[in-house]
């Protein structure tokens, strides 16, 4: 996968969805899977650190104000750099904590998912 796509949308009316072209690459990877989910607070540099985790200087978007920039879970599969024949999936997350989303639930739903879906979370 050359660039992260939207795993999980998190549209204005509330709800969370799973996007087709997350599913689509999904269903392409034949290989065990590590799956790495980084949460916390928003504006925190969630994207940066996994960025840094691909190797790679772009990837995940980077904000550049005080406003949270994620909206729901993106996914980035790239080949493990350690393990042979193994995917590394990171997951980054919406900003936790954001005072404008108004739904307060959505830090949770948000959290639990990229805790369900994560074999390690940071």
């Amino acid at each position: 996968m050359e660039q992260p796509v939207c795993l999980i949308a998190n549209p204005a009316d509330g709800g969370l969805e799973v996007t087709e072209e997350a599913l689509q690459a999904l269903r392409g990877v034949e290989q065990p899977v590590v799956v790495v989910a980084v949460a916390g607070l928003y504006r925190t540099g969630k994207s940066y650190l996994l960025n840094q985790l691909a190797g790679r200087r772009t990837g995940f978007s980077l904000g550049s104000t005080i406003q949270s920039h994620t909206k729901g879970i993106w996914m980035w599969c790239l080949p493990h750099p350690r393990r042979a024949g193994h995917t590394l999936v990171l997951l980054d997350t919406e900003g936790l904590g954001d005072v404008e989303k108004g739904d307060t639930r959505n830090d949770a739903w948000i959290f639990a998912l990229a805790v369900l879906l994560s074999s390690t979370l940071v």
